[in-house]
């Protein structure tokens, strides 16, 4: 059940922001380091000074590159948002935390029809025993792809799936945000705790060469 007042990401609360997120079953203060590094020498963690999601949209505002990413923990889990030009990309990262650590690591994407022109909802898991080399789990995708609405699987399915749905006449029902939500959570992704806005951190280059901080 979810938590009054607790906004859910992905969705539409931070427009681009937090359309697209990851989540990594991981500590944050793991994470920050282990993506700094991954990015070179002149990447450092910083804090991010924020209390609040609008404080986090603001500074991570859509821009021409991927040039902050956002840290975030949340529960036993860590989120990450990004800068980019789309908004929040998260690319590689959450299949390379699983090879990292052997842990869980999701993409999810939730745009509905009144907010964007084309909408969609996308989950991608990796994870233990995945398929080699980006330790792929399950793949669930729906959405409207430049005017006309697609539908795709790939990898087994989990157990709590609700396969009668992907049967459903209309290719934009057969996945709604409703059940990408049920399928987060059945995953364990704290997608209904508050993400602690005030410990996030921010990796990204160094202009002045400073030394790394993991902002505790």
């Amino acid at each position: 059940m979810c938590n009054a007042g607790v906004v859910q990401v992905p969705s539409n609360a931070g427009g681009a922001v937090t359309r697209t997120a990851g989540y990594i079953e991981q500590n944050a203060r793991l994470v920050a380091p282990w993506l700094a590094e991954g990015l070179g020498p002149d990447f450092v963690v910083k804090p991010a000074g924020w209390d609040s999601l609008d404080a986090a949209v603001a500074a991570l505002a859509p821009s021409a590159s991927v040039q902050r990413r956002a840290v975030i923990p949340v529960g036993a889990w860590t989120l990450l948002l990004t800068n980019g030009p789309l908004g929040t990309d998260v690319g590689v990262l959450p299949s390379l935390a699983t090879r990292q650590w052997g842990c869980y690591g999701v993409r999810a994407t939730c745009v509905e029809a009144a907010e964007h022109v084309f909408p969609g909802r996308v989950l991608e898991v990796y994870g233990p025993g995945g398929v080699p080399p980006l330790m792929a789990l399950r793949s669930i995708t729906a959405m409207n792809d430049g005017g006309r609405w697609v539908f795709e699987t790939s990898g087994e399915p989990f157990a709590f799936e609700r396969l009668g749905e992907y049967e459903h006449r209309l290719k934009r029902r057969r996945f709604t945000s409703a059940l990408l939500y049920e399928y987060l959570r059945a995953l364990g992704v704290p997608i209904d705790d508050e993400p602690a806005w005030t410990r996030a951190v921010v990796v990204e280059e160094d202009a002045v060469g400073g030394c790394t901080s993991t902002g505790r």
